[in-house]
């Protein structure tokens, strides 16, 4: 998400002009709680035939079964995209030290969420509009908060850069402190945060950069952890049961380079073949304890894999830093032999038109398949929102990530840092449009010159994606 840090902003509720308008009118009445009552078609899908189409893949492709050489990685790729030769973590798994408190912290940020999160896009939810018309909820200061205070207990000399900021929390007169409070209380957190100052100061742990995404100390920082608590509020305000993905995206840089990467992904199912990204009707968070929810972690130089989003009660460490259940997890074979080929690849998108302002994905889509769908858009596809793309690329399913804004616009680190380890250390591969590699130690921004952000496999999937890019340029 694109946003200003650290702006005061208004109050406001959802409102729909119609059931087809892709047109979002905000208002802020005068009422004791700030509350989102979202509209789904006009906020989130933009028409129905989007909606017609959201969570669907229209691709019946198996995934591949043998072996790859990687063209772009170094890596071995096993003989599967989720592998069940590997059931537990490595005891010499790289940073696994400072892995275990942060998947703890995360596990924690996933309850309070889960909690939180709308059943539906009619549901509410208290919480704010920013400056930039994106919103903000009290489920994205609570993740944040707790996540940065238990990293700052364990990682005292470290630096934090995370989205939100605490001077949001009070608008209009209104503070949302006090019920932010009582969601962590709710949750059984209420002995690491229990008042007002510590909440607010929990929070701007992350506000260690400017305006304008450069660090406010200007000294080198070799160890930055990037938050976003959130990733995909609007995916997280649509609901569970309208396919709602979202995700809390933690990742370690060391020296511009993300070393560890941590996904948490409430409502993405656990296998990477099932499609149903949105709860069923009778689905609840009792009976869905094994069919969905995971987190997918990666450590440099140590492979990527996919956790239980909690451990199970039977396991002998039920804890929240255990990785008990942990399965590896790897891209679709990219050396053109395996049963998908680039002309068949499955593009991994947001479910909002927005994210495609200026039709370049379509395009590029085109280029690579041949042609359209019967209604004009790309022919294998998996909507969903936040960073849960690069997991499911991760894990095979799915072979094409493009983020492609406006040239005008700089992305913020914490969008993609995560995806980045997680995408490379499953066999594949993120670069820009160019095919370099992205410096992720510069600030809380990227350099201005990335003016898009590619994920593949690898192999001839990368090459066939820069190629088309290159075309439509």
């Amino acid at each position: 998400m694109r946003i200003k840090p650290m702006v005061v902003t208004t109050a406001a509720f959802f409102t729909v002009n119609n059931a087809r308008s892709s047109t979002l009118a905000f208002s802020a009445p005068a009422i004791s709680r700030h509350h989102f009552a979202v509209g789904l078609n006009a906020l989130l899908l933009g028409s129905t035939e989007s909606r017609a189409k959201f969570g669907t893949c229209t691709s019946s492709l198996l995934i591949s079964s043998s072996n790859n050489g990687n063209a772009h990685n170094t890596r071995s790729i096993s003989s599967s995209p989720l592998s069940s030769s590997s059931t537990s973590i490595p005891e010499a798994l790289p940073h696994l030290s400072t892995i275990q408190p942060a998947l703890s912290a995360i596990r924690k940020a996933c309850r309070i969420t889960s909690y939180l999160q709308p059943t539906t896009f009619d549901s509410k939810i208290s919480g704010l509009v920013k400056k930039d018309a994106s919103p903000v909820t009290i489920g994205d200061f609570s993740a944040q908060a707790l996540v940065l205070n238990l990293l700052k207990k364990e990682f005292k000399g470290d630096v934090f850069v995370a989205e939100e900021g605490s001077k949001a929390l009070v608008s209009e007169g209104e503070d949302l402190s006090i019920e932010i409070l009582k969601v962590l209380k709710h949750c059984g957190y209420e002995a690491i945060i229990d008042n007002t100052d510590e909440l607010k100061r929990s929070i701007d742990l992350g506000q260690s950069y400017q305006p304008n995404g450069k660090f406010i100390d200007a000294k080198t920082h070799e160890r930055v952890w990037c938050l976003d608590p959130i990733d995909g509020t609007r995916g997280f305000l649509r609901g569970k049961k309208e396919g709602g993905q979202y995700c809390i995206a933690l990742a370690l840089i060391e020296d511009g380079i993300p070393v560890v990467g941590i996904l948490g992904c409430p409502n993405l199912p656990v296998s990477p073949t099932d499609q149903n990204y949105a709860w069923s009707s009778d689905e609840t968070s009792e009976n869905n304890k094994h069919s969905r929810g995971c987190i997918i972690i990666a450590s440099k130089n140590g492979g990527c894999y996919q956790l239980p989003l909690y451990p199970s009660s039977d396991d002998d460490d039920c804890s929240d830093s255990s990785f008990s259940g942990a399965i590896q997890i790897q891209v679709t074979q990219n050396d053109g032999k395996g049963v998908i080929k680039p002309s068949q690849s499955r593009f991994c998108i947001g479910v909002e038109k927005y994210s495609d302002p200026e039709g370049k994905l379509t395009s590029i889509a085109q280029t690579i398949h041949g042609e359209l769908d019967s209604d004009g858009d790309i022919l294998y596809s998996r909507r969903m929102d936040s960073q849960v793309k690069y997991g499911v690329l991760a894990r095979g399913g799915a072979e094409m990530f493009a983020r492609l804004p406006k040239k005008s616009y700089v992305e913020w680190i914490w969008d993609h840092a995560a995806g980045r380890i997680v995408i490379e250390e499953a066999g594949g591969i993120q670069t820009d449009t160019n095919g370099k590699l992205i410096d992720y130690g510069l600030g809380a921004k990227m350099d201005d010159h990335v003016d898009g952000i590619l994920a593949s496999p690898g192999g001839v999937f990368h090459d066939a994606l820069l190629n088309a890019v290159e075309r439509f340029e």
